[in-house]
């Protein structure tokens, strides 16, 4: 793309019209996109009190964001996703059969040539979705609490504990022997004489038939495991299951409730696309898009998707021609169109900018400043004046959000970026020094027990 030449009028920079038909802005790196198009339109809805979902994919945009919410009071909305610190969703919440087995099977590679292995680990998951979805109806059904009983949900951390080994996946199905005696036709009667409904009685004993059938199919796969050669056969399907659903366990995932609820609350997510690979990205997003389509609220929600080529596909595309009428708006930008006919095809690629209302192509940066920057809207070439949030702001909105949200470090200390495993970099912004903080997401309990006490011990020689 070139620089524009014409005649151009100065605007302060362009909002794209509230009317949910989607916005697309193109243009090169460097000239323009995220300080006169981005970060304007997140400050306008932002102020106008919309959900948010802003992809970051350079893992700089969150602290801009805090800024521009504070700005308008919103710095409490602020909820990222992906970094240690930040919030978690379950991102199986409510996902159905059909869409789980397509995000594992698109997680893998569909387009590897052998697919015998990720189809014999496919149809185990089915198993498992099985197994969890039956047990949500004994247990809401269930006048007794099976907690302890059967000590597992459906989420990625939970899944992928039971399949950390052959041990732990003999270990699930030990729990599911118990559930099924412990639900055993003559307790279900015993119920029945304690008060609970007939037809509830008939339907929990149906629902326990039905998960000792799906529990029996896992145990048959467990005994044609051979430990002398874990990584052939069934072993091999095993460990085919554990590497594609591990990626679902890391930080931001494993939480509870959906991405979605977040959004029709009126939160601003920030979403660190960096953290991830590509392939889960793509997950994440064609999860979100499909539960987009079944809304409980009309507060409006903005996609905010910078790169948009790095998270779609040919099988995984926003359905923005029916997000109009759940009031939902996308507005994406990436550096030139030839990039999403690559990744969808050009017919596809036609079908999508079809529903693309509002369009913005930017100038090459080589005929821009930092005072203005050129864009074509409407075949109207406009000068867009840009947002530049200084690293002092962010420092210091980023100390006030970790206060806000109960995250508080030491104070003048701010979070940088995740470096290794649980561990995260931070700066102090006074004094300039830098170093490690570590996070464990489980405390040894025994130790916890003998701190406590010792807390305890020095409290009372204090008094």
């Amino acid at each position: 793309m070139v620089g524009f030449i014409q005649e151009t009028i100065l605007e302060s920079s362009p909002i794209v019209e509230q009317d949910f038909r989607h916005a697309l802005c193109t243009g090169q790196t460097g000239c323009g996109k995220t300080t006169s198009f981005i970060l304007p339109n997140i400050a306008d809805r932002i102020q106008k009190g919309y959900g948010m979902l802003i992809v970051d994919v350079k893992g700089n945009l969150h602290s801009q964001v805090k800024v521009l919410a504070d700005e308008h009071g919103r710095l409490e909305d602020v909820k990222e996703i992906g970094v240690v610190w930040g919030d978690s969703v379950n991102i199986f919440e409510n996902v159905s059969r059909s869409l789980l087995l397509d995000i594992l099977r698109d997680i893998d590679g569909k387009d590897k040539p052998d697919r015998f292995w990720i189809n014999s680990a496919l149809g185990i998951a089915g198993h498992l979705f099985d197994l969890f979805d039956v047990y949500k109806n004994v247990k809401s059904l269930c006048p007794i609490n099976l907690d302890k009983t059967f000590p597992y949900e459906f989420c990625a951390n939970s899944i992928n504990k039971l399949l950390s080994s052959f041990d732990s996946l003999n270990d699930f199905i030990k729990a599911c022997d118990r559930l099924v005696r412990r639900l055993s036709r003559m307790r279900v009667v015993d119920m029945r004489n304690d008060g609970l409904e007939e037809n509830s009685a008939y339907l929990l004993y149906q629902f326990i038939q039905e998960f000792d059938s799906i529990a029996t199919k896992l145990k048959n796969f467990h005994e044609e495991i051979d430990t002398e050669s874990p990584s052939s056969g069934q072993g091999g399907v095993f460990m085919v299951l554990k590497n594609i659903l591990q990626p679902f366990s890391q930080d931001g995932l494993n939480g509870e409730g959906q991405l979605k609820q977040l959004l029709e609350e009126g939160k601003i997510v920030v979403l660190h696309a960096d953290t991830y690979d590509e392939n889960l990205n793509m997950a994440i997003m064609n999860i979100l898009y499909k539960q987009l389509l079944k809304r409980h609220t009309s507060k409006p929600i903005t996609l905010f998707v910078d790169e948009f080529q790095r998270s779609v596909s040919s099988d995984n595309i926003p359905y923005i021609d029916m997000f109009r009428e759940m009031n939902v708006e996308l507005i994406a930008a990436m550096q030139n169109i030839e990039q999403l006919e690559n990744k969808l095809g050009k017919s596809r690629c036609d079908e999508f900018f079809g529903n693309i209302l509002h369009r913005y192509e930017y100038a090459n940066h080589l005929h821009n400043t930092l005072k203005s920057f050129e864009y074509r809207h409407s075949n109207k070439i406009s000068s867009a004046a840009p947002t530049f949030i200084t690293d002092k702001q962010r420092q210091v909105t980023q100390i006030k959000w970790q206060n806000k949200t109960n995250r508080p470090l030491s104070e003048g200390w701010i979070y940088l970026r995740s470096d290794g495993y649980k561990r995260v970099v931070i700066f102090n912004v006074a004094t300039q020094q830098q170093k490690y903080h570590y996070f464990l997401e489980e405390k040894d309990s025994s130790l916890a027990y003998e701190f406590s006490l010792l807390k305890n011990s020095n409290h009372a020689l204090s008094a």
